[in-house]
């Protein structure tokens, strides 16, 4: 009589761990996956001043995407100035947060971000965030340089 006793407890102490792994791992969902990420013409990580800073992107999410993040600022000793004194050179950064992606599966994220021509020049660094609807976040970062234009780039911004 207790070896049946003992055999069902074993039994239903087995299948009560069985399923609570199965219901764990069936609610479990990945962080969203960036993937084919480009930063600058032909992935580059250069922008110049008074044209566009390219960016594209494949995105994948279980979870639905919610938003989207881009962030830049800049580095180095342009970065330890003041923020009146910063504003004032022309210091340039960027918060933009994207909701037209919110609650897709994937996407093909492409955007061109305007440099102003009195940007400072110099490293920047760049945050590329996507958020889940879920929570679940994943973040790509990113060394990005700006930098004035050569004639051969100037020609080159014009055309396009």
């Amino acid at each position: 009589m207790k070896t049946n006793k003992m055999k069902s407890t074993i039994v239903n102490s087995t299948l009560l761990i069985a399923a609570a792994v199965v219901m764990a791992s069936c609610g479990k969902t990945e962080k969203p996956e960036i993937g084919s990420f480009e930063l600058g013409y032909e992935n580059s990580k250069i922008a110049y001043v008074g044209a566009d800073l390219h960016m594209d992107a494949e995105i994948v999410a279980e979870g639905r995407i919610d938003v989207i993040r881009i962030e830049i600022h800049p580095e180095g000793d342009h970065a330890k100035k003041g923020v009146r004194s910063a504003l004032d050179e022309g210091e340039w950064e960027v918060d933009t947060t994207y909701t037209r992606f919110s609650g897709l599966k994937n996407t093909t994220f492409h955007d061109d971000i305007e440099i102003p021509a009195d940007a400072e020049t110099g490293h920047y660094h760049f945050y590329f965030e996507v958020t889940d609807m879920e929570g679940y976040q994943t973040v790509i970062e990113e060394e990005l340089e700006i930098k004035i234009p050569d004639d051969e780039v100037a020609s080159f911004v014009n055309k396009h």
